[in-house]
């Protein structure tokens, strides 16, 4: 079995996968939507260049900001990095923030059918038209209650593709996920680190602070220079719309920093809610700075 670290955001989940990696001669799968992407470092608080030197990590700059990444992407790339792993003698060990990312992984991802330029031209158009008449999410609503109970209001990215889905096939995104013939791909050992709310909240909040203090208005400012599009996917991530914000006048530096801490904190909510989820979890309390097993 594959071991898989799991935890909500700023828990530690890097510091006891540096410990675990050494001790176990592994080589680390980062499984997280944001640190995909190229030139987002301290925003999405990216594993530090002296311990990717010392523990060779995957999955980390894959693709460019202004490019389609997706949960199917990412499990066809850990797969290929397991392999080239084991081939070497050592052992995957996958630190996971974004759980739609690993169970595309653990359960397999269903195969849609190619789509050409005029039918992406067409879904496109539908898609504008829906959101002259009511909201995204509402209209899912209509069309794919499941999916639209699994997927945050605000989140644009997988509101969109669920109702492409659709319009591509006729059929929603649940009754894909439901026909699916693949079998579980990956038979994983889930090691879960939890901690006091509070003390997760205080934590977050002054990661944040310290991002904003090591450069992360500077970071966003750059990547809106190199001519990137505020409105991209990736850029959705908690603190880059807020700051691209501030860097046009919409928004005070200190609200622009309100806004993120809460946002991450609500991150954080819905990580702990789809983490508890998963069946088999071996869960240990790091509040004290040290794992202990957790009672019940």
């Amino acid at each position: 079995s594959l071991p898989v670290i799991i935890g909500p955001t700023c828990v530690g989940k890097t510091d006891f996968s540096v410990e675990l990696a050494l001790s176990c001669d592994s080589e680390v799968i980062c499984c997280d939507s944001r640190q995909v992407y190229i030139g987002m470092n301290i925003g999405t608080a990216k594993t530090p260049h002296y311990i990717q030197q010392i523990i060779t990590h995957h999955l980390i700059d894959v693709v460019y900001p202004d490019e389609e990444f997706n949960a199917q992407l990412w499990a066809t790339r850990a797969e290929k990095s397991i392999k080239e792993i084991l081939k070497k003698n050592r052992r995957p060990l996958i630190v996971c923030g974004t759980g739609l990312y690993l169970s595309a992984l653990t359960n397999g991802f269903f195969s849609l059918p190619e789509i050409t330029k005029e039918k992406k031209k067409e879904i496109e158009f539908n898609i504008n038209e829906i959101e002259k008449q009511s909201s995204m999410y509402d209209y899912l609503k209509k069309i794919d209650k499941e999916s639209a109970s699994r997927i945050n209001p605000n989140d644009k990215y997988r509101i969109k593709r669920a109702i492409e889905i659709y319009l591509l096939t006729g059929r929603s995104a649940s009754y894909h996920r439901k026909k699916t013939k693949q079998k579980k791909k990956e038979s994983v050992c889930y090691i879960g680190l939890t901690m006091d709310r509070k003390e997760l909240y205080r934590r977050i909040n002054q990661r944040v602070d310290n991002m904003v203090t090591n450069g992360f208005v500077e970071e966003v400012e750059h990547l809106l220079s190199l001519g990137y599009d505020e409105y991209l996917t990736a850029f959705q991530a908690p603190g880059y719309n807020e700051l691209i914000q501030f860097s046009r006048g919409n928004l005070s530096l200190q609200d622009a920093i309100s806004e993120t801490k809460k946002r991450t904190r609500n991150y954080a909510k819905r990580q702990f809610t789809w983490f508890s989820k998963l069946k088999g979890v071996s869960w240990f309390d790091v509040s004290l700075g040290r794992a202990q097993p957790c009672q019940g």
